[in-house]
């Protein structure tokens, strides 16, 4: 275990009981320093680095903005704060002018309000400090890249020399020629090769510099507009959920560039830990069910396997980059259609995939495109926006995981993408059934579940995986598919079908099943519980009806009505 650094704040106040309390208040949030004096407190600056100071205004030595003014002038990168009991526009002014101070705040303050305010201030600091670093890394790129560009100017001069003695020797020399021609002839390649790799290094920091620079301005900005004190409760709350929004951002591209940086320098490894799959990809439809809501994309999980047959040994937080990548890539191009994701065990191997019916991609672009900054992500980066890594720290993760990602794509047809590692079970014992049988041996019942809302068949799911009568699942996205599951199936037990669903609904589908002779009992779902709908659903030829949302006890009911244990 290593111990959390706690971020260092001084408070300044010349009553005692003040320090106490503020101290109270947040030792176990930060490392809190006190002064009862501005000189005690200037001798602390002096010798403890401070990220942010917090004064009293009223103290005898010297006022609060007096001696903020003076930290402003010998450590200008701390944040600087009033907290007073005498607060008027005339002192804030002064303060704000001449102390530079990021909040003026009244006396008695809330706890809950000052460590916003202090965690802001944090936030604030660190940022510049991070923003401060980026930009010498940027600069020092650009001290490099020139003097890249020098010596390839003195190649090209040295190319050009040699070109003219050529000529002038080329009747003594003739024998020669030829070779001479092709030595130039390289080098000319390699001056293309080295000036591709110049633009495209210098796009990427451009690139870069610009998305940095995004979010930088969302947090820089709205901070300011936080200092005013007519601001509204809601605006404040919108202001700053907006500055979390843009350093989060700020943070993921920055995670990206040290994630690919540390990939390329071969500074990462691969450690396996037992991980179930089921609770990784929940947890992945969890986030990503969101966005796609947001977008109107409906997406679709498949998780073929019980928690026992998906709990394999290998690196979850990389497995994780893996997917959250290629998710965030299928949302950015799918504007109409669906998503699916999720996996599927053949033989040693396990296979994960994100389909989408997005935009595609070229054939000929199928190797190239994950590659760094490579000219299809480079020119969708430049219409989207991020860095164009995410496909890039995927294939170096799915390397490292042992396995391979590949492409199946089209333009305008959508894309498959698909990672495939070995399969290392964790309970290998629980394998070695046969499937049929050990569904004989423990009364194991097969349930398809007929539903378009990919939350509601996930409800379902894991509350039958939590039902005392053992249960494998079986999905179906509307009417259709299920009519062709149960024309190709003849091991399911029971059928629970939504009744409003696209391309062909639940009235739609019993219709053709009963006609089909499927007399397997189909329970109906759905959210319109009347009366009517009960008694049409039942003469329709459905064996029962249940309304949504589901009610454990209910739904408990109708699966030992219908599940009876042989």
């Amino acid at each position: 275990m290593y111990e959390v650094t706690k971020e260092p704040i001084l408070y300044v106040d010349d009553e005692i009981e003040n320090l106490d309390g503020f101290k109270f208040s947040f030792l176990t949030d930060f490392e809190i320093y006190t002064a009862s004096t501005a000189s005690e407190a200037l001798d602390i600056l002096s010798k403890t680095h401070i990220k942010v100071v917090i004064s009293d205004q009223k103290m005898p030595e010297m006022s609060g903005v007096e001696f903020l003014k003076r930290v402003k002038e010998k450590y200008p990168e701390t944040i600087r704060i009033v907290l007073t009991a005498y607060a008027n526009i005339v002192n804030a002014s002064e303060a704000i002018n001449e102390a530079g101070i990021f909040k003026y705040l009244t006396k008695p303050w809330e706890k809950n309000d000052l460590q916003l305010t202090i965690t802001n201030a944090l936030r604030t600091y660190n940022l510049e400090k991070e923003n401060k670093g980026l930009v010498d890394s940027l600069t020092q790129a650009n001290i490099n890249l020139n003097t890249i560009n020098l010596q390839l100017n003195k190649k090209i001069i040295e190319v050009e020399e040699k070109e003219e003695a050529l000529k002038i020797q080329n009747d003594e020399y003739a024998s020669l020629n030829e070779e001479y021609l092709s030595q130039n002839e390289e080098l000319k390649k390699a001056k293309e090769f080295a000036e591709n790799s110049n633009k495209l290094k210098t796009e990427f920091l451009n690139n870069m510099s610009h998305e940095i620079r995004t979010p930088m301005n969302g947090i820089l900005g709205f901070s300011s507009f936080l200092d005013d004190n007519d601001l509204s409760i809601d605006k404040r709350k919108y202001y700053v959920s907006i500055i979390q929004n843009s350093g989060n951002q700020l943070l993921r591209i920055i995670d990206d560039i040290i994630e690919i940086s540390k990939l390329e320098t071969k500074q990462v490894t691969a450690i396996e830990n037992p991980t179930c799959i089921n609770d990784l990809f929940l947890e992945q439809f969890s986030i990503f069910d969101i966005k796609a809501k947001q977008l109107q994309i409906p997406l679709y999980l498949s998780k073929p396997l019980n928690d026992k047959e998906s709990t394999i040994y290998t690196d979850s937080v990389k497995l994780i980059k893996i997917m959250s990548n290629l998710l965030e890539n299928s949302l950015k191009f799918t504007h109409e259609g669906h998503i699916d994701f999720g996996y599927k065990r053949e033989g040693s191997n396990i296979h994960f995939f994100v389909k989408d019916t997005g935009i595609g991609v070229n054939e000929d672009m199928h190797n190239s495109i994950f590659e760094r900054f490579s000219q299809e992500e480079k020119e969708l980066s430049r219409n989207k926006g991020g860095l164009g890594l995410g496909l890039s720290i995927a294939k170096e993760n799915a390397e490292l995981l042992g396995g391979t990602i590949s492409l199946k794509s089209k333009k305008g047809e959508g894309a498959t993408f698909t990672v495939t590692i070995p399969y290392k079970p964790v309970y290998i014992d629980d394998l070695t059934v046969d499937n049929n049988l050990k569904k004989k041996l423990n009364n194991e019942f097969s349930i398809l579940i007929v539903e378009d809302e990919e939350m509601n068949h996930l409800y379902i799911d894991t509350f039958l995986s939590k039902f005392p009568i053992k249960c494998s699942t079986v999905h179906a996205i509307n009417g259709s598919d299920a009519v062709d599951i149960m024309q190709n199936e003849n091991d399911i037990d029971l059928i629970l079908m939504d009744l409003k669903m696209p391309i062909m609904n639940g009235y739609e589908a019993i219709k053709i099943m009963r006609n089909l002779k499927i007399d397997i009992p189909i329970v109906a779902q759905t959210a319109y519980s009347t009366s009517d709908e009960r008694e049409r659903a039942i003469n329709a030829g459905f064996s029962d009806f249940i309304s949504k949302p589901l009610d454990t006890k209910a739904f408990s009911d109708i699966l030992s009505k219908y599940l009876i244990i042989k």
